[in-house]
């Protein structure tokens, strides 16, 4: 029984030292990125298929074939990494303007990262959930996890990124129409 409950701490100590290596070298990383304008933004901007990404999660439809698993799997992971990348280009654009002179467009710029750290856990957290469900190849009978980090999925990435969308569309409100419009539409 000691040697489970000492490889179970050794477990766990590893992986909190993995985390915090991974949160130092994202940080590092973060910090030689040019800032980003909001010009620049749309261009940047992956569009994602929320429809797609629903019904490819989505518990209740069950995939015939595993070649059906296997794509339903690629566009869940593909949704995944499209929103965390226009959540982490939205961040960028929110901290270049966090420290403006205009106190609403600083407020509106935290309003956005906040939105972008709830988009990026999210997808995140799926993304490992898909990941492990493809590596053990338990696609027929999902881990009881798996099942329960699509469900969160489902419930809380959609609504957190539909509120990114709306963030990046408040950022906008002093822009032009057009370039509003543009902005929605690579989201």
């Amino acid at each position: 029984m000691t040697n489970y409950s000492f490889a179970v701490w050794m477990v766990l100590s590893g992986g909190l030292l993995l985390l915090f290596v991974y949160a130092a070298v994202i940080n590092l990383r973060r910090q030689r990125l040019p800032r980003i304008e909001l010009g620049e933004v749309v261009s940047a901007l992956l569009p994602v298929d929320l429809q797609a990404f629903a019904e490819a999660i989505s518990p209740s439809q069950k995939a015939v074939s595993r070649n059906e698993q296997r794509q339903r799997m690629r566009i869940a992971l593909d949704c995944l990494r499209r929103m965390s990348h226009n959540a982490d280009l939205l961040q960028r654009l929110g901290y270049g303007q966090l420290y403006s002179q205009n106190a609403l467009v600083a407020s509106q710029a935290q309003e956005l990262i906040d939105a972008g750290v709830h988009v990026r856990f999210y997808a995140f957290l799926g993304l490992v959930a898909l990941t492990v469900k493809r590596v053990t190849g338990l696609s027929t009978v999902p881990l009881a996890k798996v099942a329960e980090a699509q469900k969160m999925m489902s419930s809380g990435l959609i609504p957190a990124y539909e509120s990114l969308r709306a963030k990046a569309q408040e950022m906008t409100t002093l822009r032009d129409t057009a370039f509003r419009e543009a902005l929605t539409q690579a989201l």
